[in-house]
């Protein structure tokens, strides 16, 4: 018999793990064309990552082709960044801030370091996958700490 800790415990990790997929579809309300389509490709990144995440901290058995697959599609949407940003596509639900036209090159820059680390990504072996990873994360993260802005709404 579970004590009251125990239920209360999975109740939360339940609370939490629907609150956590449902932030997407909240974060996606009300946005179309190019600003919608740039929150679904970020997101598509994202889910890429979880296995390799997974493969990387030894809860998911190393897959060498599922981690080239999914540093190509890394790469790929990394390629299109700079294209799903035209100017004028940082209003509400956009997270994007407006610093990004301002500094657009370097933008670019950001979104080449992260086709770079994906390259990385797709050739890490057991013994290179927490770097490799570490990488594509630090690149997405620096990227995200300059040219993106938390929405409260």
């Amino acid at each position: 018999m579970k004590t009251i800790f125990q239920r209360t415990g999975i109740a939360a990790a339940l609370a939490l793990s629907l609150s956590i997929a449902s932030t997407p579809v909240l974060a996606h309300k009300g946005a179309h064309g190019v600003v919608k389509q740039r929150m679904k490709e970020m997101m598509r990144m994202e889910k890429r990552l979880r296995l390799i995440n997974a493969m990387a901290a030894g809860r998911a058995t190393f897959d060498a082709r599922a981690v080239r697959e999914r540093a190509r599609i890394i790469r790929e949407h990394a390629a299109r960044i700079p294209e799903l940003f035209p100017p004028g596509t940082h209003e509400h639900p956009s997270e994007a801030s407006p610093i990004i036209w301002r500094h657009f090159d370097d933008f670019r820059r950001h979104a080449a370091e992260l086709r770079a680390a994906a390259d990385t990504l797709a050739a890490a072996t057991p013994q290179t996958l927490p770097q490799a990873l570490r990488q594509v994360r630090a690149t997405c993260r620096g990227c995200h700490e300059k040219y993106r802005v938390e929405r409260d709404d």
